[in-house]
Formats: structure tokens, C-alpha cells, sequence
């Protein structure tokens, strides 16, 4: 159940979909490296639960708040019309994902966890859309297209779909 090909079956499309080429797919997947440096990265200690931070090295790393504040595109000057493809049966970026270790937590999934007022959960859906909603508030523009029956790739679900709206907006 904790295989690559599960995982990606069960996070990463939704489960009515079948991918033609997963086998190649998975090679891929496969080839990634791992460790300090690679996936997912070093780590460093922390005095805050659960007693690690994100370190300096690796791809994860490269994502967490500390190094990528991707809320700062409400602040910027530059005036794109952002478009936000999501599927919605996502269960990567979602409100109650279980890759939120703060919603875990209130689950009682993870045992330690400090409660609310320390680790809350992140609602990734909302958060998402108040930064785009700033972004609007500064002149900007943003349409967020929710794609029925996809999860987390819908670029490798309906990548027709996903083409067509990446078309629309540079055409635009």
C-alpha cells in the first residue's frame, strides 16, 4: 500500500482514472534521487514540534516558507491574469489534506502534536484563494477553473484540457 505505484494511484489522479503509460510513468519516478541533497532533503533541528525544520539542501526544502513565499504574487506590480487549474478531488492541496501534519494532528493521526494554537492545519484551498483574492484587490486577475472528477495531475488527466486553458490565457 506504500509502494510508488499506490501512492500514485490513491494522491496523485483521481481513482476513475487509468493512466495509459503508468508503467513509464513510473520509471521515471524511479529515477529520482534521494537524500541530504536530492529528495527530500536535509533536515535541521528545531526546538518546536515536532523537533525538525527544513534544512538548506534538497527539493522539499526548496518549498517551505522559509526559503518560498509564493502569498508575496499578491504584492506584485506585474498585472497577469492568473489562472488556478486544480481538480477537485485533490487530496494533496486541499483543506483537509493528509500532507498536513497539523491536520493529521487534529485527526489525533500523529501522536504529540501540540493542538491548534501551536501546529494549526492548513487549509491549502483557502489560503490559496485569499492570496489571489489580494491579488484581484490590486488590480489583478484570476479565475480559478475546478476540473470534476480530477485530482492533483490533471495535467496527466485531461493534459487536452489543461493545454486548452494554457492556450486561452497566453492568447489572452
Amino acid at each position: 500500500m506504500t509502494s510508488v505505484r499506490a501512492t500514485m494511484r490513491a494522491f496523485f489522479w483521481s481513482p476513475k482514472y487509468t493512466l495509459a503509460d503508468e508503467d513509464e510513468l513510473l520509471s521515471e519516478v524511479l529515477l529520482t534521487k534521494t537524500g541530504d541533497g536530492f529528495y527530500p532533503g536535509d533536515a535541521v533541528p528545531s526546538e518546536h514540534w515536532p523537533g525538525t525544520a527544513p534544512g538548506r539542501h534538497g527539493v522539499t526544502n526548496a518549498m517551505a516558507p522559509v526559503y518560498c513565499d509564493t502569498s508575496a504574487v499578491a504584492g506584485l506590480d506585474l498585472r497577469i491574469p492568473i489562472v488556478w487549474v486544480r481538480g477537485d478531488e485533490d487530496q494533496v492541496v486541499s483543506d483537509t489534506s493528509l500532507f498536513d501534519i497539523g491536520y493529521l494532528g487534529q485527526l489525533g493521526a500523529i501522536p504529540g502534536w501540540p493542538g491548534d494554537d501551536v501546529l494549526p492545519p492548513q487549509p491549502m484551498l483557502e489560503q490559496t484563494r485569499a492570496v489571489l483574492e489580494r491579488f484581484r484587490a490590486r488590480g489583478g486577475r484570476y479565475r480559478e477553473v475546478v476540473l470534476e472528477g480530477h485530482a492533483h495531475g490533471p495535467v496527466v488527466e485531461c493534459p487536452d484540457r489543461v493545454a486548452a486553458l494554457l492556450a486561452e490565457v497566453l492568447t489572452a
